[in-house]
């Protein structure tokens, strides 16, 4: 029988546009290594190359992703909300955090565990591929957006 949470999880990752249309055997793994989580307004969920925990996808609230850059004052690179995920450098075990991440307000969100998403992973390629191509359909909208924002930046 599925814990309240995996039913949480499974639901929320039905109704959103990033893994709605996933089989229903990968929806229920990641549903069953999901671990809920909060974070209070304006706490660091982690540091610029800190090595990552898992997967988030929030559920309410807020956070936004930040950068450090020498000689200046931390730059914010992308808001996040709910049904969105971040920390995709998690499914990558050498990598480090690349950013600043801090939750904006109060925000609740599901963890998928790193070693956990792996593991899953390495036993179903389909799942693997699955996930890297959402991964990466997801970071490039967000290098689209840290594009646009460096044109910004450079104008003023």
């Amino acid at each position: 029988m599925a814990s309240k949470t995996e039913l949480k999880a499974l639901t929320m990752l039905r109704s959103i546009e990033l893994t709605r249309d996933m089989e229903t055997k990968h929806l229920r793994k990641l549903a069953s290594i999901a671990q809920e989580t909060a974070f209070g307004g304006n706490e660091v969920i982690y540091r610029q190359g800190d090595k990552g925990k898992g997967l988030y996808l929030i559920q309410e609230g807020e956070i936004v992703i930040e950068m450090d850059i020498p000689g200046q004052p931390r730059v914010a690179l992308n808001r996040l909300g709910s049904g969105q995920f971040f920390g995709w450098s998690s499914l990558f075990p050498i990598e480090r955090k690349m950013a600043w991440t801090r939750a904006v307000q109060p925000t609740y969100a599901l963890l998928f565990d790193a070693r956990a998403l792996q593991d899953a992973c390495r036993l179903d390629h389909t799942l693997e591929f699955t996930i890297v191509r959402r991964a990466g359909r997801d970071m490039v909208e967000r290098i689209k957006a840290t594009r646009s924002l460096l044109g910004r930046m450079i104008e003023s």
